[in-house]
């Protein structure tokens, strides 16, 4: 029984022996690969020092990425000179070689500069937006008919707070106020025709029943035309069901933003 014992602690002492025997050589076998290779470290900074991120570094077939500190690391390299072009979108590339020597872990810190990118020039042309937006009010202003026009420049010029306040001051018409300051417009047709005489309300080209002029606020408002009568009246506000005897407020309010 005692023989048998022996024999197995025999046994496992050779079993121990033998595992540190396998991982002995292969430690070996991993300090011979990495004395065979080489390893890269180091960082990607700007020209003012700070730390770039997302940083493609490719060095052959290897290719490794800056973290958000700027930090990057090779392993596994092949000693000997070895190509490396460095790449960040808005910053001049760095092409180089580097010349690895076997076992040994090289740092090295590179600086990007940044490459100023040349835009093509855009130019914004407002007037021809609005034309474009408001073809209507454009035509009837330079058509010459009998109306007042404003658009967003004629009103800001004239700083009014209410609608009725850029209008007001315009010969034949009059502006009734209500107790919260809001106008109705009125217009004047002769001594001896009807003086309360209420214009239609267009508003973006449909007639707005019952509506007042200060029912739109003055920062809603693109461009405004005013007839005082049927004179020079455009046809399309010519409306039987409406009041075309008594003029037209034609309202077109603002482009978005």
């Amino acid at each position: 029984m005692r023989e048998r014992y022996v024999s197995r602690e025999r046994q496992g002492w050779r079993d121990q022996r033998w595992c540190r025997s396998l991982v002995l050589i292969v430690g070996l076998a991993d300090a011979a690969a990495a004395q065979s290779t080489g390893r890269l470290w180091g960082t990607v900074r700007d020209t003012s020092g700070r730390p770039i991120a997302m940083v493609r570094l490719t060095s052959g077939a290897t290719h490794s990425l800056t973290d958000s500190s700027g930090r990057f690391a090779f392993g596994g390299l092949a000693p000997g000179s070895a190509p490396l072009l460095i790449r960040r979108l808005g910053f001049q590339p760095i092409d180089t070689t580097l010349l690895l020597v076997s076992g040994r872990f090289d740092t090295l810190s590179f600086v990007l500069a940044m490459l100023p990118q040349d835009l093509p020039g855009v130019t914004v042309d407002m007037d021809a937006i609005l034309r474009e937006r408001l073809p209507d009010f454009y035509r009837h202003r330079t058509g010459g008919g009998g109306g007042f026009y404003f658009d967003r420049r004629d009103i800001d010029a004239r700083h009014p707070q209410l609608l009725s306040d850029l209008l007001r001051a315009l010969p034949g018409t009059r502006v009734l106020t209500d107790r919260s300051g809001r106008g109705t417009m009125r217009m004047n047709r002769s001594s001896s025709g009807p003086r309360d005489c209420p214009p239609d309300v267009w508003i973006d080209g449909v007639r707005a029943e019952g509506m007042n002029v200060d029912d739109v606020g003055i920062h809603d408002v693109e461009a405004v035309e005013l007839y005082r009568g049927p004179a020079g009246l455009p046809p399309e506000y010519n409306d039987r069901l409406g009041r075309p005897n008594c003029g037209a407020i034609v309202i077109w309010t603002r482009l978005p933003g």
